[in-house]
């Protein structure tokens, strides 16, 4: 037994202890010999592996009926909205975590070979995080935007590297920036083989799992260095307001035409007009950058939470 089976065994018996025999942390504590912030460790890695399973035998149906208004309305596949708590708004991202790797997992668990496109960001990342292992070593996960920054440091919010860590299969990562310094230096880049042959891999792929991005001072294009301040305000003054893969997006989900959008270089995202692309975002201040993404058309399915969901039912 290896030691990731050890820990993998332990967080089963504090599992166990806590959602079975009622234990309280400091009495688990005791019982494993570990500290109570080892057993808070433990329980959070038995949820992440999925040794945990929670099922709400009550559908919510104001939730429910919001998916459906979205999805009838911009005939998507599937739309699952989630509970929002008012009280606690970063929980967003943990809800939507579980109910995107619900949807992963029905795709990734199969044995036959699959080829999965990924994008970037936290919620996709929390999504891949909430897996549990399992190996699938037939698989291809392949991310569909740029993992270098500028400055020449990676994209924190990876989700192929983990993706493939977490079943053994194949992984394609693009080596370029989201946004190349010139029109030079992205032709440079988009001539060359091993770019090719990624994006080869990337217009196979039966789905992608890609974030939505804000447009504003909070943008994760512009924090993580991806880009300037000054493309920023450029972006800003185009009345952009949400991104996919960095392909910036005015409110009717067009995408803007501009010395930005020239540089990017993510695959267009007509290349993948037939792929199931589905969109995992929530949260009041994404809800433009979501919305936009509907009416564009972009989307064949979508995880939300019901705050982002009643915000945008709201406009129709």
């Amino acid at each position: 037994m290896d030691k990731f089976e050890v820990k993998l065994d332990q967080a089963a018996r504090a599992a166990w202890m806590s959602f079975v025999g009622g234990m309280t942390q400091d009495e688990i504590a005791y019982q494993l010999g570990v500290s109570r912030p080892g057993v808070q460790r433990l329980l959070a890695l038995a949820r992440q592996e999925g040794l945990v399973k929670v099922h709400i035998d009550h559908p919510i149906s104001t939730c429910m009926a919001l998916g459906r208004t979205l999805r009838d309305r911009f005939s998507l596949a599937y739309c699952e909205v989630v509970p929002a708590d008012n009280h606690a708004p970063d929980s967003v991202l943990s809800y939507l975590a579980v109910a995107a790797a619900e949807r992963i997992a029905k795709l990734v668990e199969r044995s036959e070979p699959l080829t999965l496109s990924l994008g970037s960001g936290r919620s996709v990342r929390a999504a891949v995080e909430s897996l549990r292992h399992v190996e699938r070593p037939q698989h291809r996960f392949v991310s569909l935007v740029g993992n270098v920054a500028r400055d020449g440091s990676t994209n924190r919010y990876d989700a192929v590297m983990l993706m493939a860590d977490k079943t053994g299969g194949e992984r394609f990562l693009l080596p370029t920036p989201i946004v190349a310094g010139s029109l030079g230096e992205k032709e440079a880049m988009l001539t060359q083989r091993l770019f090719k042959a990624i994006a080869d891999v990337a217009t196979e792929s039966e789905a992608a799992f890609i974030g939505i991005g804000r447009i504003d001072r909070q943008a994760t294009l512009f924090r993580d260095h991806f880009i300037s301040e000054s493309e920023l305000d450029e972006l800003l003054g185009l009345k952009a307001v949400g991104e996919l893969l960095g392909w910036p997006l005015n409110s009717d989900g067009d995408v803007i035409d501009c010395s930005i959008t020239r540089r990017v270089t993510s695959l267009p995202l007509e290349r993948f007009g037939k792929h199931l692309m589905v969109a995992i975002a929530g949260g009041r201040e994404k809800a433009p950058a979501i919305r936009a993404a509907l009416r564009g058309g972009w989307l064949k399915g979508l995880v939300t939470d019901e705050v982002a969901a009643r915000q945008i039912v709201e406009t129709l």
